[in-house]
């Protein structure tokens, strides 16, 4: 039983993403998982330019990369990550890569979505498990 103030492990991984985000559960812009990201040529403002804001830029302008990608790497859950994005976004920090829109021709099975990157993102997360352990004990 914890006491008023007491923290728990728990509490904290609840808290942080509420206290990042300002509160904030819902992102202005759509960002699936698979979204992929560049850097922008926006300007920080004071607000922007610390933490884990900081962090998704530097991690943008080494590469493109997905908002799931992005989520894992911060640690932050995927919901958190797209409300900062959001904001990165409209400070033209950040923008959305655009790529070959689907078509369902395009996929092997015919008319059936491409179940690849599904297979892949699974793949990602059976390993996440081991990898976090892997950190934990370094």
């Amino acid at each position: 039983m914890t006491r008023p103030g007491q923290h728990t492990g728990s509490t904290s991984a609840f808290v942080r993403p509420y206290l990042v985000t300002r509160g904030r559960t819902r992102p202005r812009h759509l960002l699936r998982p698979d979204t992929v990201l560049e850097s922008g040529n926006g300007r920080a403002g004071p607000a922007l330019a610390e933490g884990e804001y900081q962090q998704l830029v530097q991690l943008c302008r080494q590469r493109h990369r997905s908002v799931a990608e992005l989520a894992g790497t911060i640690h932050l859950p995927l919901t958190a990550t797209r409300v900062l994005i959001s904001d990165l976004v409209d400070a033209r920090l950040l923008r959305l890569r655009v790529t070959k829109s689907y078509t369902p021709t395009d996929s092997p099975a015919g008319n059936r979505p491409d179940t690849s990157l599904l297979e892949a993102l699974r793949a990602g997360l059976v390993q996440l498990p081991d990898q976090m352990q892997a950190e934990s004990s370094n």
